[in-house]
């Protein structure tokens, strides 16, 4: 039994899909002669609109001086996004220092967001998550490729350049080379790797919702287990994509390395 989100009772994405859309997997990366997908690119929109709503709340609350600093007292947006801000802050000032972290905080801080909550929205049932699509990864990774590229130049000038060369002088080309390739490899792993564990965890919940499903007749009750590791696994997926795009950062900072 497949899955389905809203799009597909929505008579004129139907017609869409039976021209031959993809709607999951529709990636010219890996398939050129496919046709492109939307689905990913609705829910990503959907997404966007969803944060744009719980910013605000967070800043009507914050905007007043006095209600902002009393902390509450049960678990709510604006506490929740705390959590998130402070502990990608201290990540990053362990890693990079405070100067370097307030600077650099606002991207990091937005990455873990989105991943998180592109993560965890595919929990929900009809819902689905952009970010088991590779062309949402590979956006966001390509973002932190050239945020740290730019950081090494904006911190070294051309000195930067020496990172690609190695501490051998005779090597250098061919260190060179091989760094390149290197640093070219960093957004698909970034990518990929958020890709491939969402849609493994995609696959995990249908395949367990389906038997549930098959026992006791009702499609949307999932193991309310199998729906825990789904959310350790989101929140795990975030953690490692905001961690790796610090580390990629804080080398391109860092002139002994």
């Amino acid at each position: 039994m497949a899955s389905y989100t809203f799009l597909d009772f929505i008579p004129a994405y139907q017609e869409k899909q039976a021209e031959g859309w993809n709607d999951t997997f529709g990636d010219p990366l890996l398939n050129p002669g496919d046709p492109v997908g939307i689905t990913h690119v609705i829910f990503t929109f959907f997404l966007m609109g969803l944060l744009v709503v719980l910013g605000l709340m967070v800043w009507r609350k914050l905007s007043d001086r006095e209600s902002a600093l009393v902390p509450d007292g049960k678990l709510t947006v604006t506490s929740f996004f705390e959590v998130i801000f402070d502990a990608v802050f201290n990540m990053m000032e362990e890693m990079m220092g405070e100067k370097a972290a307030k600077r650099y905080f606002p991207l990091i801080a937005a990455l873990a967001v989105f991943v998180f909550f592109g993560n965890v929205i595919g929990l929900v049932p009809g819902l689905y998550h952009p970010t088991s699509n590779l062309n949402t990864g590979l956006a966001c990774a390509i973002v932190v490729f050239l945020v740290y590229n730019a950081a090494g130049f904006m911190d070294q000038g051309l000195g930067y350049i020496k990172h690609f060369m190695g501490p051998v002088l005779l090597l250098a080309p061919l260190i060179f080379v091989i760094e390149v390739v290197s640093h070219a490899f960093r957004p698909i792993s970034l990518s990929v790797r958020l890709t491939g564990n969402m849609t493994g965890d995609g696959l995990m919940l249908e395949i367990f919702g389906d038997m549930a499903a098959g026992i006791i007749n009702v499609p949307f009750l999932l193991p309310i287990p199998f729906l825990f590791l789904g959310l350790l696994v989101c929140i795990i997926q975030a953690l490692i994509f905001s961690l790796l795009a610090t580390v990629y950062i804080s080398l391109s900072l860092h002139h002994d390395h």
